[in-house]
């Protein structure tokens, strides 16, 4: 059963969360479901507002939750409303669902420029001399199946019945999440990140706690704001309402792609923590085995892709890479061969030699760095339980300092990893594998050190780079 697979939902993870007022004390991974505190009341939140009291441009409220439709997803279209020269009604348009990306991009809705839908090419894009492309068929036909909004009465999709309240900076937040915070995994599915995901949220609470927690990560790592409180109390609420829809009966596509979309959140929120590395892992290893139960119960969703479509989508951005510099390949050589005497653990033998494969790959080519690469990533989430456990371990230092190999390798290979952004520019800045590596040199003892020189190294080297 699922309840007996997940990670994140038995006693792989444990989140201690201590909230003050301003800041979060401690944060660490050793409980039987995600999350199990008490959630504090967020007092300081001034300005706060619901669907009732928030005022549109227009002198009508807002909703982040859509409850005020009972249609689902908020919408207006096709209502009759009044025209502004008296009382005559009219009738809205009918919004076009198949029309290319062009024209949806623009968001055209007047009736005569709406998408006209016609193949190879629209009349707006020919108008406009510009390239026309439609949706893939198989993209629109989950879409169709999953997005059951319109469709259905807005009681399926669990929209909560008390709507939740969120403060003018959770808007904020949300318009961040929007610009460039949301995640680049799955690849190839920045679209369904600004444009489902979203939709998605409105009707489930978790969904939205997710992304506005991620967000708020996000901005303080660009930033330097401090928003640790905010980031963790939305986090706290995502990881909780993820802990239930685990164990709650999934019954369309959008059920399933909220769980994993929130999923992919918490993990990446987990990499903008400073001390969130254990968790990163198993956040990680959470997200594919939810997605292979997801994939087994065959809800159509937006969000799968398989290992095939990853390596097929990869391998036409991985043209024309420059060879890693010599000096590079040779100094993380030598450093791994330097850390063999600290192994003393089957499992850290294992990880070594997939990280040793990584620098080897590098002397035949860069694409074959990329795919070595995502083998360590598969290595973490195949380990079984224990195994995994005595990797993490904060007292195996062998396994600490090869994690901190693994993060400079990481640094060192961005250029061919960053292949995986196409399409947008990386909003992720590097700082945070710095500051793993950095803590990994803080626990390990005196004569030990000398081991992570090389990992330091590379974390000195972009150190005050804020882009990488």
């Amino acid at each position: 059963m699922i309840r007996n697979s997940i990670p994140f939902a038995i006693n792989s993870v444990r989140l201690k969360i201590v909230l003050h007022t301003n800041t979060m004390t401690n944060l660490s991974s050793r409980s039987e479901n995600w999350l199990s505190p008490s959630i504090p009341n967020d007092s300081s939140t001034s300005e706060t507002c619901t669907h009732s009291s928030i005022p549109s441009p227009h002198g009508k409220p807002l909703s982040l939750t859509g409850s005020s439709d009972s249609r689902g997803c908020g919408q207006l279209i096709g209502r009759k409303r009044k025209s502004q020269s008296g009382g005559k009604l009219r009738k809205g348009h009918t919004k076009s669902t198949q029309g290319c990306l062009n024209c949806k991009k623009r968001r055209i809705k007047e009736c005569l420029l709406q998408c006209q839908e016609t193949q190879p090419s629209c009349h707006n894009c020919m108008r406009k001399n510009i390239e026309c492309t439609y949706p893939d068929p198989k993209t629109l036909s989950a879409l169709r199946m999953s997005a059951t909004c319109s469709q259905t009465p807005i009681a399926s999709l669990n929209l909560q019945g008390t709507p939740t309240i969120f403060s003018l900076n959770d808007m904020r937040l949300f318009h961040h999440f929007l610009l460039g915070a949301y995640p680049h995994i799955p690849i190839s599915n920045n679209s369904t990140w600004v444009s489902q995901v979203p939709l998605i949220a409105h009707h489930n609470e978790y969904l939205m706690h997710a992304i506005l927690g991620i967000a708020a990560s996000h901005l303080e790592l660009v930033t330097g704001m401090d928003l640790q409180t905010t980031a963790i109390y939305h986090r706290i609420h995502a990881i909780k309402g993820s802990n239930t829809a685990i164990l709650t009966r999934r019954q369309t596509g959008s059920d399933a792609d909220a769980l994993l979309a929130s999923c992919y959140l918490i993990a990446f929120q987990s990499s903008y923590i400073k001390d969130g590395l254990q968790e990163f892992f198993q956040t990680v290893r959470g997200c594919s085995i939810l997605s292979n139960h997801l994939r087994a119960e065959n809800i159509p969703m937006t969000f799968f892709l398989t290992e095939e479509d990853n390596f097929s989508f990869m391998e036409e951005r991985l043209m024309n890479l420059s060879v890693l510099p010599g000096n590079l390949i040779e100094g993380a050589k030598n450093s791994l061969t330097a850390v063999l005497p600290l192994l003393d653990r089957p499992v850290n033998l294992l990880f070594y030699q997939v990280l040793f494969d990584v620098i080897k790959a590098a002397a035949i080519s860069s694409v074959q760095v990329y795919f070595k690469f995502i083998a360590v990533y598969r290595f973490i989430i195949d380990l079984e339980s224990q195994p995994f456990r005595d990797l993490i371990d904060p007292k195996n230092l062998g396994g600490r300092v090869l994690i901190a190999h693994f993060l400079a390798i990481q640094i060192v290979g961005a250029p061919i990893i960053d292949r995986e952004w196409s399409g947008r520019i990386k909003s992720t800045p590097v700082r945070y594998h710095s500051d793993w590596i950095y803590s990994v040199c803080g626990m390990l003892p005196g004569d030990k050190k000398k081991f992570n020189d090389w990992p330091r190294a590379v974390a000195d080297s972009v150190r005050d780079a804020i882009w990488y």
